[in-house]
């Protein structure tokens, strides 16, 4: 008999999502479909010790292909109301909460029991991991302002519901399915900048024949209890780097949250966090200080003429361009022309208050042989035990409070 599952989730953030008509945003079941594929795979690598024939093959047959012919797997959603949508052109915000008394302006006040209220423009950091859906500053002479959409988006809460009936339920399959839909509730997301925090998805409930297989996490420790339930076993981890991006041995997942209770303040401050970091700043000064400028080598090597390395920041994604001209852009060399970051930014609902899970899934940054073009030349890609350093950085200094700067009440790392 086929096995029916119920996966309930809700968006924590704005969701980008849309289909042949991009200026509509919608939720949709092909992109669902291609995100729980995506979990799927991710979590498919230790389960299946990186056998990659036998990842292609049971993904084939779950999900089809033109090879196996039709999926396992029928799927159909419903969602609870009709999602609020955002258009283009106008500026993202906090949404308010009733009873309190916004600042207007750009930012949030604080309500008398500490939490923050909502009700302004989203923050330079929400801003910043929204680049290229959204403006990410203002600009005086193009009139255009910080959090303006580049495209229309799915404003949250939105709560849906997946129904599938699995055909052929082994114990294996049916374990696969429900570890790629956990994963996709805890960990990722839908929509253009999912990695970077918006169209989080949580998973609220998930039914396999009727059983509640899916406990709620109310606290950071409950969730952090259930993704390290959630961890590949030693026993069926693999050496050595996946192939592709996946959970394995060298994944880094670390939590943190605040005592702010809407989810767009605390991506805010996950993104000014990573600003401070990562950018070089504007006259020495970034987000109203002094910049830290940690990239020193990767600003002097884009100003220079010689180029015998690629700028270290590659780490978090490419094209990585310091300006409109070839000579500034920083992109894979030959046929590629892109490679996503290998961190992922989710935000989380646990009870009342947001937790971001930052994870970090190392995998072959570009396919062997493969160069990374700067400017006009090609360098050969750093190694990745290097090149991941960066990355490895940034968790650290939100594990340190004497480093981070933002008001992260909690850090912890799932082991």
């Amino acid at each position: 008999m086929p096995t029916e599952i119920e996966a309930t989730y809700r968006t924590a953030t704005p969701m980008f999502c849309a289909g042949a008509r991009p200026e509509n945003a919608e939720l949709r079941l092909p992109s669902f479909k291609g995100v729980l594929r995506f979990w799927w795979r991710a979590a498919a690598w230790s389960r299946m010790r990186g056998d990659l024939k036998r990842i292609r093959a049971e993904e084939d047959t779950l999900f089809g292909s033109t090879t196996t012919g039709q999926s396992l797997l029928s799927m159909r959603l419903d969602m609870t109301s009709t999602p609020p949508t955002i258009p283009k052109g106008q500026v993202l915000t906090v949404p308010h909460v009733p009873g309190s008394v916004p600042t207007g302006g750009g930012g949030s006040t604080r309500g008398r029991r500490g939490s923050r209220t909502g009700g302004g423009t989203v923050g330079e950091g929400a801003c910043y991991l929204g680049y290229g859906v959204m403006e990410a500053f203002a600009s005086r002479n193009t009139g255009k302002k910080a959090g303006q959409l580049m495209r229309a988006c799915l404003r949250a809460p939105v709560d849906f519901t997946v129904r599938m009936r699995l055909r052929d339920p082994a114990v294996d399959r049916l374990e696969s399915l429900e570890d790629a839909l956990v994963c996709l509730g805890t960990l990722g997301g839908m929509g253009a900048k999912s990695r970077k925090g918006y169209g989080s998805l949580v998973i609220r409930s998930l039914l396999v024949d009727g059983e509640e297989r899916w406990q709620i996490p109310e606290t950071l420790t409950e969730l952090y209890g259930s993704l390290l339930g959630r961890q590949p076993q030693p026993e069926r981890q693999t050496d050595g780097l996946p192939a592709y991006t996946a959970l394995s041995a060298e994944a880094r997942h670390v939590l943190v949250a605040t005592e702010r209770e809407q989810t767009m303040e605390l991506l805010d401050h996950v993104g000014r966090e990573l600003m401070r970091y990562r950018s070089w700043g504007h006259n020495g000064k970034l987000l109203g200080q002094r910049s830290e400028r940690n990239f020193p080598d990767d600003h002097d090597l884009m100003k220079g003429d010689g180029r015998g390395r690629h700028p270290r920041r590659v780490v978090f994604g490419l094209p990585h361009n310091y300006g409109s001209g070839r000579d500034k852009q920083v992109r894979p060399a030959g046929n590629l022309d892109r490679r996503a970051s290998p961190l992922f930014i989710h935000v989380h609902e646990c009870g009342d208050s947001p937790v971001g899970v930052l994870s970090f899934l190392p995998a072959r940054f570009l396919p062997k042989g493969t160069d990374i073009s700067v400017g006009r030349d090609r360098v050969r890609q750093a190694r990745e035990a290097e090149l991941y350093q960066p990355i490895h950085e940034f968790l650290n200094r939100l594990l340190d409070p004497r480093e981070r700067k933002e008001p992260f009440t909690e850090v912890v790392e799932v082991p």
